[in-house]
């Protein structure tokens, strides 16, 4: 059975969902809720669900921050989508996080359920492709459970807590309570995992061959680093694949940081030419941090020292220009000048406009009448 977390503001909201899923046919159980996307996300993280159903607008972070921070924390977890507007940002931010489904409400029991059908669907298909590893189902979702943790402790660097993740799957592994069939478990474990690294590399912009490469370097003979495979002895448990693997992982961080650390000395004036091609999207210093691997307080201080100004109060300008272009000589309706502006809230955009520039959208208009 899968577990279900359900997010919205609105309780009643919330209740809809509980109330129109055919929880109990789709093989399918409500693990938990929340009102908040800052506390979703927390929760989110200390549950592991399989399916999150969220509102797009969410109060404690901007949905498609939103969206954006479930696809890397929790890039198997399936979203269903759901807001009360039917406006091509939200949906360009649905498909940006890769979400299952976007459901435009009042939601209902028939689009519901198939959205969670589907989420179901490729669950299983995903669970088939581990099924041959293990004995049993539960062994699967044990070894699920530690597969997620292991991406948890590696998208925060951490060499530390990544050896502890792998460590604490190699004696899972050992146990008696696991069972892991004979035929090429060992390999396709770790197969497997590192699938999983080499995705969230290729997110990183770089190749988990030529991090091996620079590192210069093997884990106890058991990585061929022109490929960045795992040569196993024919006789190796799942337990030393697995710690053979987590090495693997430790060297790639090590690469990694020291890739963030010669990019921390970037030009700066690359970092203003992405904000400018890239400040009508969901960005903030956080993303942009991320996009060139320096910290949130090295990007700042640096940017601030090459512009004059706060990172996050050149997106707000460079969004208010293009804004009060759009509304002033193209001539475009408010809404659509706020979505092309950045802006999925129109209410907060016309709080942003107002502060920044005196007057209100419509006064702007008036005045070019």
């Amino acid at each position: 059975m899968y577990n279900v977390f359900i997010m919205d503001d609105e309780p009643w909201s919330r209740e809809v969902v509980k109330a129109l899923g055919e929880w109990e046919k789709l093989g399918l159980r409500v693990a938990g809720e929340a009102e908040d996307g800052t506390e979703g996300l927390r929760q989110i993280g200390d549950q592991l669900p399989d399916i999150v159903v969220t509102d797009m607008r969410m109060p404690g972070i901007d949905g498609a921050e939103l969206l954006q921070a479930l696809h890397v924390r929790h890039p198997g977890t399936k979203l269903i989508v759901m807001s009360g507007y039917d406006d091509f940002i939200y949906t360009k931010g649905a498909i940006r996080s890769r979400a299952m489904e976007y459901l435009l409400k009042p939601i209902s029991p028939e689009d519901l359920n198939a959205a969670l059908a589907r989420c179901k669907e490729e669950l299983d298909r995903e669970a088939g492709t581990r099924s041959s590893i293990f004995a049993s189902g539960e062994d699967v979702q044990r070894y699920a459970g530690h597969r997620s943790r292991i991406y948890a402790s590696l998208l925060s660097l951490d060499k530390e807590r990544i050896a502890g993740a792998f460590e604490s799957l190699a004696r899972e592994l050992a146990s008696a309570k696991t069972s892991v069939a004979e035929a090429g478990g060992s390999s396709r474990i770790a197969s497997d995992l590192l699938f999983m690294l080499e995705q969230f590399l290729s997110e990183q912009e770089v190749t988990l061959e030529q991090l091996l490469l620079d590192r210069g370097v093997a884990a106890n003979g058991m990585i061929d680093t022109a490929t960045g495979s795992v040569t196993l002895r024919s006789t190796a448990s799942p337990q030393e694949a697995a710690l053979a693997v987590g090495e693997i992982y430790a060297l790639a961080v090590e690469g990694l940081l020291s890739l963030r650390q010669s990019r921390s000395r970037l030009d700066m004036e690359d970092v203003v030419a992405y904000i400018d091609a890239h400040f009508q999207d969901a960005i903030s210093l956080e993303t942009v941090s991320g996009q060139f691997l320096i910290s949130r307080e090295h990007l700042s201080r640096a940017f601030k020292a090459r512009t004059g100004e706060n990172l996050s109060d050149y997106i707000v300008r460079k969004r208010m220009e293009k804004a009060r272009s759009l509304i002033a000589v193209d001539r475009l309706p408010i809404k659509h000048a706020a979505q092309l502006s950045g802006y999925e809230d129109i209410a907060y955009f016309y709080r942003v406009f107002k502060k920044h520039f005196g007057i209100t959208p419509g006064e702007l208009r008036k005045e070019r009448e």
